[in-house]
């Protein structure tokens, strides 16, 4: 059992100075919070999980607190990181002041969120950094979230249509950055969408800086990215995206004139040219991708049965050459008249292919392919998840600078639970 000294974060740890004085970033005095059902108090269940997670915040604060120059802000940072970690229901500044109980006030930590002067980029990209270095990325996963709302006065605010939902409603979009490795997926950087006809307040529009002037959601997918590894000098891997809900092709040509190496999923009715020696006849007609995976299957034309990782059947997956339709519409689809493998995934029933892929990446081997596809899902089924758990849907307030401190520390929580599952650092 820990007891309040060890527990106190940055305790016998000498912590990065950033000035000259040779401030302290953290110190066990200043620190140390004390919660309900906290592990030194021997209360609370899965005490040892929360001891994991005491300790990744305790590696993590020194990095991620390098920037704030002030101990109150550190301080407030690290109540905030407790609350999203453990509060319960909605982490709205009220939920984590009152899960925090007399310690702090609803009013200050809605100051430090929205009115502070304390810059999130630094703070994202020190944690980003680290994610990189502990992680290892073998993809990043460009995922969009719409994150509804009940009025139209947050910053991106828009209606829009909503598959969870199957109906148009007002909400925010937002583009996660995953770095995405066989033990994790952990975001790396957040782009709040502006659409031309959204909320922007006219007192916010000073602190936006990368996300300047209205983009469609596919402008914004893409320059989610770039963003990211310009600022981080990413590693090259390939970038992975669902675009069945976007327009697939503006997404291909883009991602295309920027250099990178992707694979996307498209909707079932997206119009492709089938350029492949196998499907021979069909000239210049465009056919939807089910259509030219169907004629695969029935000719028995690149199918390939791939081992499943999992107790499941094996993948029956069918790749196919294509290109994209010629476009009038923009210069720049010029950059996407190339060869393009469109990748047919299922288990070979009646519902083949259960889903569809489009990549440039014409000469990979089907199964690495395959793995690619694979290791996306973990976005869906664990990344996302956990990062809701730790609020990234709560921010309350209406600025753009509040949004991102809050989805930022969002972000340091979700990696404290995340390196905690992946046990200390080798």
């Amino acid at each position: 059992m820990l007891t309040r000294a060890q527990k106190s974060i940055g305790t016998n740890r000498t912590a990065h100075d950033t000035r000259s004085s040779g401030m302290t970033l953290l110190s066990s005095e200043t620190n140390y919070v004390e919660l309900p059902g906290d592990p030194a108090n021997g209360s609370g269940p899965d005490v040892a999980k929360k001891v994991a997670i005491d300790r990744s915040l305790a590696d993590l604060s020194p990095v991620v607190f390098a920037s704030l120059p002030r101990a109150d802000q550190r301080r407030k940072g690290l109540m905030y990181l407790r609350g999203l970690l453990g509060a319960t229901g909605r982490k709205s500044v009220r939920n984590i002041a009152a899960f925090l109980g007399d310690q702090v006030n609803d009013q200050g930590l809605h100051h430090f969120i929205n009115d502070s002067t304390w810059e999130w980029d630094p703070m994202r990209e020190a944690l980003a950094r680290h994610l990189v270095r502990r992680v290892a990325p073998q993809e990043y996963v460009l995922h969009p979230m719409v994150i509804p709302k009940s009025g139209a006065h947050s910053v991106g605010v828009a209606r829009t249509f909503s598959w969870e939902h199957g109906q148009a409603v007002t909400a925010q979009q937002v583009i996660g950055v995953w770095g995405v490795s066989a033990r994790s997926a952990s975001p790396l950087n957040w782009w709040l969408h502006l659409p031309a006809h959204g909320t922007t307040p006219r007192t916010d529009r000073s602190s936006i800086l990368h996300d300047a002037g209205p983009t469609t959601p596919e402008d914004s997918m893409v320059n989610a990215y770039l963003e990211t590894a310009s600022r981080l000098c990413l590693p090259h891997r390939p970038v992975v995206l669902n675009a069945e809900r976007l327009d697939a092709i503006r997404l291909m040509t883009k991602l295309g004139a920027a250099g990178l190496r992707h694979i996307s999923r498209i909707a079932k009715d997206t119009w492709l040219l089938p350029h492949d020696p196998a499907l021979t006849g069909w000239g210049n007609s465009p056919l939807q991708a089910h259509q030219i995976a169907q004629l695969a299957r029935n000719g028995r034309k690149r199918l390939t049965l791939i081992p499943s990782d999992t107790p499941k059947a094996a993948e029956l997956v069918t790749a196919v050459r294509v290109r994209l339709p010629a476009a009038l519409d923009t210069p720049e689809r010029t950059h996407g008249r190339g060869d393009f493998v469109l990748f047919g995934v299922g288990r070979g029933g009646a519902q083949w292919p259960e889903e569809l892929w489009l990549t440039d990446m014409a000469g990979a081997d089907h199964a690495a392919l395959l793995r690619l596809v694979g290791l996306s899902r973990r976005v869906e089924c664990r990344g996302v998840p956990r990062a809701e758990r730790v609020g990234i849907r709560d921010f309350v307030g209406r600025s753009f600078a509040g949004w991102h401190r809050h989805a930022t520390l969002s972000s340091v929580a979700h990696a404290a639970a995340e390196l905690a599952d992946l046990g200390p650092a080798t």
